[in-house]
């Protein structure tokens, strides 16, 4: 077997002499940020190695570099931070500075002080959303558990978002393919007020029988204690004096460094180049919660007694550090199970190894789908509670009817041909569509259609100041996870009185367009309105429409439109859809596909009984064309009128060097990108076989996109008064002026404040008492919910297909090569959209590593497997594709798989 080093078994104890500077003072900070010896950014910590961490340099150019814990002084992944650069000697990995490691000892005192504006910070935020809800937890039926919407038997799925999908890049990359949020929340009360640590999965299991109410006690600053008790086995020990408090912030998930940063940086770390270096000094804004998802293991460092001092909490996330646990004689109970999930938090932080915490809430069984679910849910603080008995007392009741004099302020859309196009198993249907010929126009040759969408029009529902709208606003967004919604409004809301339900009458926002042949707005019209949908169509209908083909279980239709007559509809659709793109295309957009995991599940059991790529098809592009359309024009129409308070969406472009460097990269293997613009960037992936379905172009154009998604930039919300300067509100990737997003407003907060503006706008209301300030902080929020979403969406996906892989015993997928390391390689697993590393150290063959121009090259020689055989030489480099099999993780109880390469079958 190829020879791998092996670890000492004995644990060492860490330098007890490391001790963290003290944050600078917070007028030396300003005054620093000022003249620009010190600059602020987002922490961002490699999951691979917790040791390196970086930051956006502020001028655009090579990411910063923060390397150890010393130099990260406390802070933790998404808070925002104040570094200050360090000087740097040329060396090949930056390991000294002014000739000191970078792990020596500070000539500072050991203190942590807090940052003084974390208070205001919290005042700040009391005055945002100014909590209307302060109930607490029923102390004698504590439910701990979320939504009664969550329970199995609820079949609310997922549905796809029909808009700006990889055309924003990292922010909707996957928004077409799944519907993915002021003030941060705090992390769900249940942690800060529970009379018992509970096991969550049989409390779950209980509540599933004999559903309860719980009272919301989302409350920011609240702090109680905490009587735990760990359930282990038939047993129940209880332990006291757990203090634990709702934490002010929220965790936000950054992009991770990811395999594809080492690939970019190749080139820098084979050279000389002297590599930027910046230290913490100062922790503007705490993001992260300080809370983990862990397991307890004895203290390895040995004790002074026989009774242990100290218990270790082993997070799950490699980037938190490992937390010191006060020992008490229940956790030594907890000790002789092991395997178990707890939540921790940290207390406080002097040690530099090993921060002092607390045991929050036990979770359950590691390995357990549903206890790492919850597990998941809590540590990106997804608030999956119920909603308090005051939002249900402020709704309509079932079954509801539009009150007569809200339809004679309305446009009445009845009569018109409308109907939605969704997943097969969408619930919460929250836009229409309607198209038709008009006219010829005068020439006589051109003609003239009739185009509207249709959005929910859930503002009316959800009006401003009210216990609903403070909790919508919190949450944010709708999180869609295999085999539960955690929903931003109640399903009376989402499946029933907003949704564009076939035959019944809903309130709507509309946008209609007359338009001609090549897709040219010759007139536009927006206002709330009536309407009826006709059918609910799934993609799979509209795509047998759109081939030509005839549908042989159409829908229930309800009203008196023909199917000819929808059909001919989705045609006209289609072929303006079309027109609509290639405006598009050649104004300059962009589109990097990244692909998604999407499973067949058994409902019954809420299980998945298969997984597959979710496909793209023309209709899905359809929908996507016109929502795009009504996003850019509602855009237009709300900047133009409160140009101080637009809600928009920007994208920005991505640093340049960064591009040129990957394309530098990318030209010594071959493939010559032009990233001159978005349009010649979008040209030179239609080369390379952007849209192919054969694997290898499949898997080139994935590991390309995978390599230009890394130097983009997220897209975010913003407040037009706050950006001021009209060049920052561009959307990159659509290459327009001006974006929002209008067209989700039951699964998105930032649409409900779009639709307010837009009304606001028809109605010539002025929005005096919006502040600029309150809208920002609402959209940071949003913006951080977003990426929490997405990233609990992508690794609960993960764990899904490794409960499948775990039954079926393997699976063989095809991967292609991102990267080459020493013993290892990145891959992209083709059909999966998953990009894993491959170890290859332990396989019956010998390997060389080579580096051409920083690329690396692995050399592979496989023993032969008899000894009529001769060895099997394989060479593996950037794009090669293996063959790759799917296995459960060796250790049972965690829920993971791991690649194996296979031997190739080629002759040698």
């Amino acid at each position: 077997m190829a020879q791998s080093i092996s670890k000492s078994s004995t644990p060492q104890r860490p330098n007890q002499s490391k001790t963290f500077e003290n944050y600078w003072d917070e007028k030396d900070v300003e005054e620093g940020l000022l003249n620009g010896s010190l600059f602020e950014g987002v922490l961002r910590i490699n999951p691979k190695n917790y040791k390196e961490a970086y930051i956006s340099a502020p001028d655009g150019t090579e990411d910063f570099l923060i390397e150890g814990l010393l130099h990260r002084n406390r802070a933790l992944n998404g808070d925002v931070v104040v570094c200050k650069m360090l000087t740097v000697q040329t060396e090949n990995k930056c390991e000294k500075i002014n000739g000191q490691s970078l792990t020596s000892q500070s000539d500072q005192p050991s203190k942590q002080p807090t940052p003084k504006n974390v208070m205001e910070e919290s005042k700040m935020k009391e005055n945002i959303l100014k909590m209307a809800v302060n109930e607490g937890l029923d102390k004698k039926s504590p439910d701990i558990h979320g939504p009664r919407n969550m329970k199995p038997t609820s079949q609310r799925k997922k549905k796809n978002l029909k808009e700006e999908n990889c055309n924003e890049i990292h922010d909707t990359s996957t928004d077409l393919q799944s519907k993915s949020r002021g003030t941060p929340p705090p992390i769900p009360s249940e942690l800060a007020k529970v009379p018992k640590m509970k096991n969550v999965v049989e409390e779950k299991k209980k509540r599933i029988r004999r559903p309860k109410k719980k009272k919301n006690a989302m409350i920011e600053g609240l702090a109680t204690q905490l009587t735990a008790s760990c359930a282990v086995g038939d047993s129940v020990v209880t332990t006291t004096n757990i203090v634990t408090e709702a934490v002010i912030k929220i965790a936000v998930q950054s992009t991770p460094i990811t395999v594809v940063e080492e690939i970019v940086e190749i080139r820098q770390q084979s050279s000389n180049l002297p590599r930027k270096i910046a230290k913490v000094v100062f922790i503007k804004e705490l993001k992260h919660s300080r809370c983990a998802i862990g397991s307890l293991k004895q203290w390895p460092y040995g004790q002074s007694g026989p009774i242990p001092s100290w218990i270790l909490f082993s997070p799950k996330d490699h980037r938190i550090p490992r937390l010191k646990i006060p020992f008490t004689p229940a956790l030594a109970t907890c000790l002789s199970q092991p395997n178990m999930l707890y939540l921790a938090r940290i207390d406080s932080w002097e040690d530099v190894n090993h921060p002092l915490g607390s045991l929050c809430y036990f979770i359950g069984q590691a390995g357990d789908i549903e206890a790492e679910t919850i597990a998941l849910l809590l540590e990106h603080e997804v608030d999956y509670g119920q909603f308090p008995q005051e939002v249900f007392d402020s709704l309509p009741s079932l079954p509801w009817s539009i009150p007569p004099e809200e339809i004679r302020k309305r446009r009445d859309f009845r009569e018109e041909c409308i109907f939605t196009i969704d997943p097969a198993d969408a619930r919460d249907l929250d836009d229409a569509v309607s198209g038709r010929f008009l006219r010829m126009a005068e020439d006589g040759i051109t003609k003239l259609y009739q185009v509207s969408v249709h959005i929910a029009d859930v503002s009316f529902f959800v009006q401003g100041n009210t216990v609903l709208d403070v909790i919508a606003s919190r949450r944010a967004t709708s999180t869609y996870l295999v085999d539960r919604v955690i929903p931003m409004l109640p399903s009376v809301l989402c499946e029933h009185i907003c949704s564009l339900n076939p035959g019944e009458d809903r309130l709507a926002f509309s946008v209609e367009w007359t338009v001609n042949d090549k897709g040219e707005i010759l007139e536009e019209w927006f206002g709330r309105s009536i309407i009826r949908s006709c059918v609910k169509l799934s993609y799979d209908h509209a795509q047998t429409v759109i081939e030509g083909r005839d549908i042989n279980n159409w829908p229930v239709i309800k009203g008196p439109h023909p199917s000819s007559e929808i059909c001919k509809s989705i045609l006209v659709l289609q072929e303006l859809a079309g027109y609509l793109r290639k405006k598009r295309v050649d104004q300059g957009a962009l589109r990097i596909d990244l692909p998604r995991l999407a499973f067949s599940m058994d409902w019954e059991t809420r299980t998945p009984i298969g997984f597959r790529v979710y496909e793209l098809k023309e209709s899905n592009r359809l929908i996507e064309e016109f929502m795009l359309l009504a996003n850019m024009r509602v855009a237009e129409k709300i900047y133009g009128a409160f140009p101080a308070l637009a809600v928009l969406r920007s994208h920005p472009p991505p640093p340049t060097h960064k591009l040129e460097q990957l394309a530098e990269t990318l030209q010594t293997i071959g493939i010559h990108l032009d990233v001159t613009s978005s349009a010649t960037l979008q040209e030179s992936l239609l080369r390379y076989g952007q849209g192919s379905t054969d694997a290898i172009s499949m898997g080139r154009n994935l590991v390309i996109s995978n390599l230009l998604a890394k130097p983009m930039k997220c897209a975010s919300y913003i407040c037009s008064g706050v950006v001021k300067k009209e060049e920052h509100f561009r959307h990159y990737a659509l290459s327009v002026p001006f974006y929002t997003h209008f067209t989700s407003p039951i699964r998105r907060y930032p649409d409900i404040l779009v639709h307010r503006l837009l009304n606001a706008a028809l109605e010539q209301e002025a929005l005096d008492h919006w502040n600029q300030n309150i809208i920002k902080r609402l959209l940071d929020n949003c913006n951080s919910r977003k990426l929490a979403a997405k990233a609990l969406q992508d690794t609960h996906s993960e764990l899904h297909l490794a409960n499948l892989i775990r039954k079926s015993g393997s699976i063989e997928v095809k991967g292609i090569v991102l990267a080459v390391l020493d013993h290892s390689v990145d891959v992209v697993l083709i059909y999966l959209g998953i990009i894993r590393r491959l170890y290859i150290e332990k396989l019956p063959l010998t390997m060389t590593h080579e580096k051409y121009n920083g690329i690396g090259k692995l050399t592979l020689v496989w023993d032969p497997q008899s000894t009529s055989e001769q060895p099997t030489r394989q060479v593996i480099s950037v794009f090669s594709l293996l063959e790759i099999l799917l296995v459960p993780h060796t250790e049972n109880n965690k829920l993971d798989f791991t690649l194996v390469l296979q031997r190739p079958t080629n002759t040698p």
